[in-house]
């Protein structure tokens, strides 16, 4: 198996945007000369429900924040250049980074204040995402999909804990859905209908019992045979890590170490100077102070090679 070392991109300077990162997207429709990586920072401590957007520039190491008056749990592009649409607290919001401008999109998927949006993503058709359970112990969350053509949501699945990341694979017949829920520990397949209206099977990737530390956000290889998983360690250690498991069997590929950071949340490919990286999203949140001087490097972006 491979084994590639992390190091580390960029370190923010605010305790805030290093409390919660999540969410790295490479930028198709910025309008911004060169290689820019969006991703949010969920909230900027556990005292503040607010968080931002952040626009990172992959050459210069530059980042732009964007405060947002609540928390993102994701965002996503649209067609309109500068504009994305974002999953804060309980609503589907659009942003306007250049202006500063949030507006309505009208849905909000829960009147339930124990919960709050998490990770989503881009599909054919939509925009595809997850809440999770403040509390982290009630099976009180969902995945929902929200339609581009309708304004349209309607729930995928139901009876979640924490919805994190996923990979949504269309066919001629209906799609797959690669899902994390994190508190359980699992990474399942769901066999959908062409709607995503109904569940028709479910199977785990891999056995929970088997993962490193709770799952969080993932990536598709190239080739959409395996996904690359960050795990959320919140134990008393210094390194994280990240794993590429081959969706056929489950079988670990290859792994990421990322020195002085534990709680890696999220990957995403980048190609720079012709070659596959891979970076990641990792957090503070909640580190005991014993901790955090084991892990120097909390809350920083890392960059790696990749087998591609």
């Amino acid at each position: 198996m491979q084994q590639f070392v992390a190091e580390r991109l960029f370190e923010p300077e605010s305790e805030g945007l290093r409390f919660l990162p999540e969410g790295p997207r490479v930028l198709r429709h910025s309008g911004l000369p060169g290689h820019w990586l969006g991703w949010v920072a969920i909230q900027h401590s556990a005292e503040e429900c607010v968080g931002s957007l952040n626009l990172f520039n992959l050459a210069s190491g530059e980042n732009r924040s964007f405060e947002l008056p609540g928390r993102p749990g994701f965002f996503a592009e649209t067609a309109e250049e500068g504009v994305v649409i974002v999953g804060m607290e309980r609503r589907l919001v659009y942003f306007d980074w250049r202006s500063g401008e949030v507006s309505e999109t009208g849905v909000v998927v829960s009147g339930d204040e124990r919960v709050i949006i998490n990770d989503g993503l881009a599909v054919e058709g939509g925009v595809l995402f997850g809440t999770k359970h403040l509390g982290f112990g009630e099976a009180i969350a969902a995945v929902y999909f929200y339609e581009w053509a309708s304004g349209r949501v309607h729930t995928v699945l139901g009876g979640q804990v924490c919805s994190n990341g996923k990979y949504l694979r269309r066919d001629a017949t209906g799609a797959t859905l690669i899902d994390i829920d994190s508190m359980p520990k699992t990474i399942s397949r769901y066999r959908l209908d062409a709607k995503l209206e109904r569940v028709l099977e479910r199977s785990l990737v891999v056995a929970p019992e088997s993962l490193p530390g709770f799952p969080d956000g993932l990536r598709p290889s190239p080739d959409g045979e395996s996904v690359i998983v960050a795990f959320y360690n919140p134990e008393a250690v210094s390194d994280g890590l990240a794993r590429m498991y081959r969706l056929a069997d489950g079988a670990v590929e290859c792994e990421w170490i990322l020195p002085g950071s534990p709680r890696v949340t999220c990957p995403e490919l980048v190609e720079l100077d012709g070659k596959m990286k891979v970076v990641f999203t990792t957090a503070v949140e909640g580190m005991a102070e014993e901790i955090r001087a084991m892990a120097p490097g909390a809350g920083a972006l890392y960059i790696a090679d990749t087998p591609f």
